[in-house]
Formats: C-alpha cells, sequence, structure tokens
C-alpha cells in the first residue's frame, strides 16, 4: 500500500521478516510483505479466527519508545477505526508488538496504488476526475470526523479493479485542531507549505495535497515551480489550472476552506465540458441536414412553375377549347392554323391534362353552334382570372403550429437547450457548498457531544424504567436516529435535558434556514436579472426560460442543483401541479 517497492529499495529500517511477523503476531499468518517506505513497511497477511485478507503496517521500533507518541497512535487508531466509509481502507486493529513496533491491521484491497496507474501511462481526464471526487468524499468524511490525514499522494490511494478510492494509510493522521505541526513527516512533493514550515495546521493541508494528486493525475507528474500549465499536457480548458492553483495556493486562507468546495468544482468543470461536447455535435450536425434537402427542394419547385406556367398560360390565351377536339370525330379546316402551337406543347399538354379538363364542361354546350362569336365571348369571359389571381394567393389552409414544450420538459432538458443557465445552475450549487452556514453537521455533532454526556451522568439514581427510556435517548442521538416524542413516563431530569436539546437544535437550525432563504432569494434574483438581459435584447423565449428556472429555484427545499430541479418538476407532474412559469416567491 506504498508507492515504493521492496525489490527496488532497501528499507529505513530493518523491517521484520514474514517469520518473525508470524512470531510476533501468531493471530494473524504472514504471507508477504506488500510494501515498505519512509514510515513502516506494510505486509499482507491472513486473520486466522475470522480467515480473512488483511494489510498490516508496523512502524520502526523507535516510535514505539516514545510514550507520547506511543499514546497518541492508540487515540488516533481509535478514530480511524471509527471512519467506516466506501472510500477509505478500514482499520479493524492496533496495537504494539513486544520489540516495540507499533502495528495497525487494516482492511486488503486488490487493485493497485494511483501512483502505479500513473506510472502506467496518461489517465482520462473524466476518470481523472471520478477518482478526485472520491478521493474528496474520503476526506470530507475524514474531516467531519476530525481526522486529518497528513500524508495524501498517490502511494497512499488505493484503486480497486471497479476504480474505487480507497484511502489507505492513515499512519499519520491526527485531529484536526488547528496546532502548530512540530513534526513535519510527509512526503515533500505533497505536504502543504504549513507543513514543511511547522505552522498551524488544519483540513486545508490534506485539500492541498488533494489539489497536487489531481494534477500528476491530468498531466502524468508532480508540480515543479513554477508549476507547467496543465494545458502543455493534454488538450484541458485552462480553467483546470485555476482550479489547482486555488487548491495548492501557498496561503491557506486562499485555498478552497472545504474539501466539498473542491469537489463540487470538479464536478462543475466535467459537466461543462460534457456540454460543450453536445453542442459542438449539435452545431455540426445542422448543416448536414440542411444541405441534403436542398436539390429536392429545387427540383420540385421548378417542376411546379413549370406546371403553373404552362396551365395559366393556356387559360389565358383561350387554348381550353381545343379540347373538346380531343373527343371529336373529324377536324376542322381551321383547325390547321394552331398546329404549331399544338406541336411546342403537345408534351407538357398530355402531362398537365387532368389539370386543363376542369374548363370541360363549356364545351359540351355545343350543341347550340349557332353562334360562333359566343364561343369568342367565352375565350374573354376569363379575362377577369388576372383580377381574381390575388384573391387566390393567400393560403388559407392555416399551419399545424409545433408543440409547445411544458415548464417541465424544459427543466428536464435543460442542459441541451440552455447551456447558460444550466451552467449558472451548476455555480449555485458549488456556492451552497461552500457556504458554511448552511451546514449544520458540525454543530449538531458538537451539541450531540454534549447531550450523550448530560444524558450518562443522569443515569445514576433512577428506576430501571426510566433508565431504560435515557439509554434510548442515548442510542437515538448516537447513531443519528430520529428522537421519541417525549414520554409521560419520563423522568423529569431527561425531559429537562431533552428541552434544553432542543432549543438549542431548533436555534441552529433556524440560523441555517435563513441563511439557505437570503441564498436562495440571491440566486433566483441572478436568474431574474438574466431574464430581463434576455428580455431587453428581443429573446422572449429565453428570457421566459430563465423565469422558470428562477420560479424552480425559488421553490427547492434542498441545495440547488439539476437533479434537485428535474426531481422537483418531476414530482409536480406526478403530482399534476405544472411547474410556475415565474419566480413570485422572491419577490
Amino acid at each position: 500500500m506504498s508507492q515504493e517497492s521492496p525489490a527496488q529499495h532497501q528499507p529505513p529500517f530493518e523491517v521484520p521478516t514474514v517469520e518473525e511477523m508470524d512470531a510476533l503476531l501468531p493471530q494473524y499468518a504472514f504471507e508477504k510483505l506488500a510494501a515498505f517506505g519512509g514510515m513502516g513497511a506494510v505486509y499482507r497477511a491472513r486473520q486466522v479466527s475470522l480467515d480473512r485478507p488483511v494489510a498490516i503496517k508496523i512502524l520502526p521500533p523507535e516510535f514505539g519508545r516514545h510514550e507520547d507518541f506511543a499514546d497518541r497512535f492508540k487515540s488516533e487508531a481509535r478514530a480511524m477505526a471509527k471512519l467506516n466509509h466506501t472510500h477509505i481502507v478500514g482499520v479493524y486493529d492496533f496495537g504494539i508488538t513486544k520489540e516495540g513496533h507499533l502495528y495497525l491491521v487494516m482492511e486488503w484491497v486488490e487493485g493497485q496504488t494511483l501512483h502505479t496507474l500513473i506510472q502506467n501511462g496518461s489517465i482520462p481526464v473524466r476518470k481523472a476526475a471520478s477518482l478526485a471526487m472520491q478521493l474528496c468524499d474520503a476526506l470530507a468524511f475524514a474531516h467531519h470526523h476530525k481526522i486529518l490525514h497528513r500524508d495524501i499522494k498517490p502511494g497512499n490511494i488505493m484503486i480497486s479493479e471497479d476504480d474505487q478510492v480507497k484511502v489507505a494509510d492513515f499512519g499519520l493522521a491526527r485531529p484536526i485542531t488547528g496546532e502548530v505541526e512540530e513534526n513535519p513527516y510527509g512526503t515533500p512533493d505533497y505536504a502543504a507549505p504549513e507543513i514543511l514550515g511547522k505552522g498551524a495546521v488544519d483540513q486545508r493541508a490534506d485539500i492541498f495535497a488533494a489539489g497536487v494528486v489531481l494534477y500528476e493525475m491530468l498531466t502524468g507528474r508532480v508540480p515543479q515551480q513554477p508549476r507547467r500549465s496543465v494545458t502543455e499536457f493534454a488538450p484541458l480548458s485552462p480553467k483546470w489550472d485555476e482550479l489547482i492553483d486555488r487548491a495548492t495556493h501557498a496561503d491557506p486562507a486562499r485555498r478552497f476552506q472545504d474539501v466539498g468546495e473542491l469537489r463540487a468544482h470538479i464536478a462543475m468543470l466535467i459537466n461543462q465540458a460534457a456540454q460543450a461536447v453536445k453542442v459542438v455535435a449539435v452545431v455540426e450536425d445542422e448543416p448536414k441536414a440542411k444541405a441534403g434537402l436542398k436539390p429536392p427542394h429545387l427540383v420540385l419547385i421548378g417542376a411546379a412553375v413549370i406546371v403553373v406556367g404552362i396551365v395559366l398560360g393556356m387559360m389565358f390565351r383561350g387554348e381550353s377549347p381545343q379540347k373538346p377536339d380531343i373527343a371529336s370525330a373529324p377536324p376542322k379546316a381551321e383547325e390547321p392554323v394552331p398546329k404549331p402551337e399544338e406541336k411546342r406543347v403537345v408534351e407538357p399538354e398530355k402531362k398537365a391534362e387532368p389539370v386543363v379538363v376542369v374548363p370541360a364542361p363549356e364545351p359540351e354546350m355545343k350543341p347550340e353552334p349557332a353562334p360562333p362569336p359566343a364561343e369568342k365571348k367565352v375565350v374573354v369571359a376569363p379575362v377577369p382570372a388576372p383580377a381574381a389571381m390575388p384573391e387566390a394567393k393567400p393560403v388559407e389552409t392555416p399551419k399545424a403550429m409545433p408543440r409547445q414544450e411544458t415548464p417541465a420538459e424544459v427543466i428536464q432538458r435543460l442542459d441541451e437547450k440552455d447551456a447558460e443557465l444550466a451552467g449558472m445552475v451548476m455555480d449555485f450549487a458549488a456556492q451552497w457548498l461552500a457556504n458554511t452556514e448552511l451546514d449544520t453537521t458540525s454543530e449538531m455533532q458538537g451539541l450531540a457531544e454534549k447531550y450523550i454526556p448530560a444524558l450518562q451522568r443522569s443515569l445514576s439514581g433512577l428506576m430501571p424504567q426510566q433508565r431504560d427510556f435515557v439509554l434510548s435517548e442515548i442510542s437515538h442521538i448516537a447513531n443519528h436516529e430520529p428522537l421519541d416524542e417525549p414520554d409521560a413516563l419520563w423522568p423529569e431530569v431527561l425531559k429537562t435535558l431533552r428541552k434544553a436539546y432542543d432549543a438549542q437544535s431548533e436555534a441552529i437550525q433556524g440560523r441555517a434556514s435563513t441563511a439557505a432563504q437570503k441564498m436562495r432569494a440571491e440566486q433566483c434574483e441572478l436568474v431574474l436579472q438574466k431574464a430581463r438581459e434576455r428580455a431587453a435584447a428581443g429573446k422572449e423565449e429565453a428570457a421566459k426560460r430563465a423565469e422558470l428556472v428562477a420560479g424552480e429555484l425559488a421553490k427547492l427545499k434542498t441545495a440547488p442543483s439539476m437533479k434537485a430541479l428535474r426531481e422537483s418538476v418531476a414530482g409536480a407532474a406526478r403530482a399534476g401541479a405544472e411547474p410556475t412559469a415565474a419566480a413570485e416567491p422572491v419577490r
């Protein structure tokens, strides 16, 4: 579980053999020396009692000889054993051998270290982002439990066969106290300046190391001074440089203050890159579709113009009366005169015959052939036709209007329809995560840490049934479960303690709710401002989309995100209520 290989380097201390470790810890069957580094060695072994593979890390004996260090190691090992998280290697046991080696028994992970993965070749940006976000999840959980890793580096990050991160080697971990770093242990390339300078250290030191690890995944090398841009090694957005600059800033006050904030910014960059790819794909496909339709349109239009021209020309020249001659037996003597014209139009006339047959009823009135001038009048009669033509130009048939998307459909496809608004929502999500006033976890944890001891002190002198009520309350608080409603049979001391706990809990939640309302109103106002700008530019449809998004943001009860918006409109659709298209709640 370290990036050094026992075959390539000499151990920094006298590492016991597998046989010697069997004698020191007989409850484990040691199989091999897996790795070693400056702070210890790691073995693969099997826990005999449970028949499961484990990793056992030992520290050099000199650490065990220092009583203060050994006591702190034991205290921190107990704390690490509580870090039960998907992306953290579990700690099963700890202790000290008779030779003075402090040891940790941990979960064995089948896979390779991130160091090996980086050395084997470049990591695609989406995979690098996924691994970095999993690392952030692990650190966020550890930081929530007041544990600082202090030695984040690719050699301490295991990657399972299904690309799941497992953060290992909490051997240098310590509680987050903000105290001065007296012993600047760790790997210099990943250590924050305050560690190397023996300054005050907190969770921002782990954030610095995570930023260095992200840079190494994207470029294949650790950063040097001055640091080269990630764009020199891969076709990436310069925004990755901005993110890494902030994560690894020499001044802790100018870094991300919370690892969740770093995670949100990584997710935002990946989402923006995905949206850019979709936009490029749409722009490239659109001209091809138009080009494919153009030639058939020209052919059809040209054919239609020719046919209509022939028909109108024949009508206006009075040639339509010749049509009865097709049905009459012998042609008249006067008919040879127009034959040259017939010869010219004989081919088109056959094609247009179904259209020209419309005036056919007029020749059937030839049972009165006596007045030939009447026939001439029939020819003259169509003269008003040109005046009638303009009346026929307007198409009376109404065109089918395209179906308007419902507000729910607009929200579901917002990242495709309006990348600008989708980007604003993702920015809001990052701001939400970065606002410490909204996170009540630490305050509620602190309140629980005061409430549980008070409940434990109240147990003395209580009757068995009364003790059961108090023990149930302790269990619910410790396991983050909903609390029981106060009961008339509760002892008075429990009623008093619960009343005080509820009052303080409501105060914490109230402050967070007020901060959330303020931030939500500010974010909605930004979207409404965007709607006003679009309306002023004549972009009515885009303005309506912005108003819709503002209205939906105002209705959220959770942190803003595209997922939260989609779930909100989907829930409204299932309930039969259409999402609002205006942002009334923020006025």
